[in-house]
């Protein structure tokens, strides 16, 4: 069976022989990359920006190097991925935190990929890997810029949200209604029914996907030429 062979990124000789010209390339390395992912999400107006990527990036650098230095004098025993590990774990919970859901959209999902990724190429940084650090990071600048687009070509944004409308009887034709929601370019998921016996009154609820182009003015006209229409909403949960 043949031997497996590992790739083994070996330092060019002028870094191997001065270790304070490593640290500080492995450092600058670190910030660089936290910088380049930071400004990404600055630009589109995401909550995680430069500096948080860069503190994350460049403490997660400064663990692995002190995991490697204390496993290298001697200082750890056991498992010497112990520190990187436990990184791993925090980065976690870290990017949990900025996942949230609006209605029945869920945001921050490719924010908190990044933060898991700004620590995993600090961790990388701190280990010397050099050349892997540099074709991950433009990997991943790629698929924010070059594949994003695309998928907006081949998969435009649609929003998941409520459509509303209260009717002032019960005198509802149901498939016209539904017939002129979707002639507005929404895509009806679901539909839901309610009638008060008291009031007479019947209000609809309609699941829907927009898309990101989408005229309110247009879809507030039509509703409200509706026979017996007395209020509608459209947005992510019931209206107050």
């Amino acid at each position: 069976m043949p031997e497996i062979q590992l790739i083994d990124f070996v330092l060019p000789d002028f870094l191997a022989n001065d270790p304070f010209l490593d640290f500080i390339l492995r450092i600058l390395l670190s910030i660089f990359c936290g910088v380049c992912l930071g400004l990404e999400r600055k630009i589109r107006k995401h909550p995680v920006g430069i500096r948080t990527l860069v503190f994350l990036s460049l403490s997660s650098c400064l663990l692995a190097i002190t995991s490697c230095t204390m496993a290298k004098n001697g200082i750890l025993t056991g498992d010497t991925t112990r520190i990187a590990a436990g990184v791993v774990t925090g980065v976690g919970f870290l990017g949990a935190g900025v996942i949230f859901r609006q209605g029945f959209n869920i945001h921050g999902l490719t924010t908190a990929a990044i933060i898991f990724t700004s620590s995993a190429l600090g961790i990388a940084c701190g280990d010397g890997l050099y050349i892997p650090v540099l074709i991950t990071l433009a990997i991943c600048i790629i698929m924010l810029t070059v594949v994003e687009q695309l998928e907006h070509v081949f998969f435009p944004i649609e929003q998941a949200k409520i459509v509303r409308i209260e009717f002032k009887d019960k005198n509802v034709n149901v498939p016209e209604i539904s017939a002129m929601i979707k002639n507005t370019g929404l895509s009806i998921a679901d539909t839901d029914f309610k009638y008060d016996a008291e009031s007479g009154k019947v209000v609809l609820y309609y699941k829907v996907y927009k898309p990101n182009i989408f005229d309110y003015n247009e879809f507030a006209d039509k509703l409200s030429k509706l026979h017996n229409v007395r209020s509608f909403y459209i947005g992510y949960g019931e209206a107050n």
